[in-house]
């Protein structure tokens, strides 16, 4: 299946029914373990979206606080390409502005300062896009797609999936992770669960990926949580709008440009 999972985003063209088999899940071949791998790597989004979304964070001993955002996506040959503007609307502070770009030979973060966009270093990837959150670009981005990749084996999280190990090759690496357990459905090939591992080797964060919904023909990610496994706390992001086939200006995705609001774009309630 050709599919993309960027900015939390799985935008894709076909999508097939859930599963219904509950039967053992069966190990990979090498052959077909790098098939899977290389299928779901090599994947990219199917058209330019926008999508609104209600970003909560949600402490296990404190106030829940609820986040506004706005993302946009693009891709342009093997290059994807988001933007995403997040804001807390209770303390009416300008919003948190990034552009992200990623692709197999490089990837990179800016953030909004000042008027202009800065490039922020890769090591410094897994800090958090704003303070009070636990969602960073290593989650909405997925670098990972292009690091060194280990089949571990089948299992099931709800549903039979295949997990790989990811690795960062030299000149990649990310302060506080060492590696990923991504797994990958079997049905689908799509990601349902990612694990992050700190230097030690200790699991500190865990992403799932909740429910998809099909808007204007391609099928989409409503939902996504990220836990800090040390205190428990959660992230939760769920989409509320959107617009797909957006045809969007490639400047929004520009980090020479200034850093402007981008146009506004009619969505789709979903």
């Amino acid at each position: 299946m050709g599919a993309a999972f960027l900015a939390l985003i799985f935008v894709c063209e076909t999508y097939a029914q859930v599963e219904r088999r509950h039967d053992r899940v069966a190990r990979l071949s090498p052959d077909a373990a790098k098939e899977c791998w290389e299928e779901f790597a090599s994947s990219k989004i199917a058209a330019d979206y926008c999508m609104t979304f209600k970003l909560t964070h949600m402490p296990r001993k404190a106030k829940e606080t609820v986040y506004n955002g706005t993302i946009y996506g693009s891709r342009s040959g093997d290059k994807v390409f988001t933007r995403i503007r997040i804001s807390n609307p209770e303390n009416n502070s300008p919003a948190h502005d990034f552009i992200m770009m990623s692709s197999p030979s490089d990837s990179k973060v800016w953030k909004a300062e000042s008027g202009k966009f800065v490039e922020i270093e890769k090591k410094d990837w897994a800090k958090p896009i704003c303070g009070g959150l636990i969602y960073s670009p290593i989650e909405i981005m997925m670098p990972y797609k292009f690091w060194n990749a280990q089949y571990e084996g089948p299992g099931r999280i709800g549903q039979a999936v295949h997990f790989f190990i990811l690795t960062p090759p030299k000149g990649e690496r990310v302060d506080g992770i060492s590696k990923v357990r991504l797994a990958l459905t079997r049905e689908f090939n799509s990601p349902a669960q990612m694990e992050f591992f700190d230097e030690n080797g200790n699991l500190s964060k865990t992403m799932a990926l909740g429910s998809v919904r099909k808007i204007d023909g391609l099928w989409i990610m409503l939902e996504a949580s990220v836990r800090q496994e040390s205190t428990r706390d959660k992230d939760k992001l769920r989409f509320d709008a959107a617009k797909m086939r957006a045809d969007l200006d490639k400047k929004i995705f520009d980090a020479s440009m200034p850093a402007e609001n981008p146009p506004i774009i009619y969505l789709k309630k979903l």
